[in-house]
């Protein structure tokens, strides 16, 4: 299996966007999304006692940097095949050997990146299994302490991923403000998928959000397993999509300093923000996101649309902006004040 195969069986819309990025770039950010993708996938999977994940996630940084036999063994040798449901991951895992050498392949800047991105996402996701998970796997019903571990959470699951975007399109170049603009970008990508995914995260003990904000509203952890309670919650949810729209606030000025005609690069940053925006918007309109079967989705006729009228905005900011600003205000009118 090559690289592409497997981003597209992985991230559908990701793939989307990588596959109009300039060659160069796009194998970077293909290695770089997959061996966090592994990662991912190690973390998360319950046939691992929790020990064997903490270890494989800790040392997983290390494997790609060092590149060490005997430790890319132990990977190797992870089973999930007990289960048809794991068939995807265990594929990804047996690819880790082609994802690794792939990085090796990268230039040394490259590499530097992706290993940063890499150690980011693993000390989140170790740190979620200390948090969350009992050594038995028995996840008790969990909130994280305070706004700062969810901001934190945040900055290195999403705000990383966006300052390595950054630096592979500066591809070289010093732009502190270009870089911290794509950390708040990255931020509010995944402010998204913290809550759109209440229910699914729910359903594995995990939630994201602050018991501080819980108990300012009356509300315990095991509160939000009843459905009835959706209307004590929705104020947490209010509070976090105006930080998700702080930060995404700034997308039309991180725009502004792509050059024109890097036409493919500036679509690749247009398409995820829009997206956001577009699920936003699902999220104010859901009947109660507590309820998994409400999970916020947008059509997908959105994502064929937006990327069937690229050519009409992809050339202009002043048009993006009127885009962005008008998506932004749909948000904004129905979205109380804080």
């Amino acid at each position: 299996m090559d690289l592409n195969t497997l981003l597209k069986e992985n991230a559908r819309t990701l793939y989307l966007s990588a596959k109009i990025m300039p060659r160069k770039q796009r194998q970077v950010f293909t290695v770089a999304y997959l061996l966090c993708r592994i990662a991912d996938t190690i973390a998360d999977t319950p046939i691992l006692p929790l020990k064997d994940r903490i270890y494989f996630i800790s040392n997983y940084p290390n494997l790609v940097k060092t590149q060490d036999k005997e430790l890319l063994a132990k990977y190797l040798a992870l089973n999930l095949q007990t289960d048809k449901k794991y068939d995807k991951e265990n594929i990804l895992l047996e690819n880790l050997p082609l994802c690794l050498n792939a990085y090796k392949n990268l230039d040394t800047r490259a590499q530097a990146d992706t290993l940063e991105v890499v150690i980011a996402v693993s000390s989140a996701m170790e740190w979620d299994l200390n948090y969350f998970a009992d050594e038995d796997l028995t996840y008790l019903l969990k909130a994280v302490p305070s706004d700062k571990e969810t901001i934190d959470y945040c900055s290195h699951m999403g705000g990383a991923p966006g300052v390595f975007w950054a630096k592979l399109l500066l591809n070289g170049k010093e732009n502190k403000k270009f870089v911290e603009e794509a950390h708040k970008i990255g931020m509010a990508l995944q402010i998204t998928n913290i809550l759109k995914d209440v229910a699914s995260d729910l359903k594995l003990g995990r939630i994201y959000l602050p018991i501080t904000d819980l108990t300012k509203h009356s509300l315990m952890p095991q509160d939000l397993l009843e459905k009835k309670n959706y209307k004590l919650f929705l104020p947490i949810v209010y509070k976090w999509l105006h930080f998700g729209l702080d930060n995404i606030g700034i997308a039309p000025s991180f725009l502004k300093q792509i050059p024109f005609y890097k036409v493919f690069a500036r679509a690749a940053v247009m398409w995820p923000v829009l997206w956001a925006l577009e699920t936003f918007h699902v999220i104010l309109c859901s009947r109660n996101l507590l309820d998994i079967k409400y999970r916020p989705k947008f059509s997908r006729k959105i994502i064929y649309r937006t990327m069937l009228l690229t050519p009409f905005f992809v050339w202009s900011n002043t048009i993006f902006g009127y885009i962005f600003n008008k998506k932004y205000q749909a948000v904004k009118v129905l979205l109380p004040k804080k």
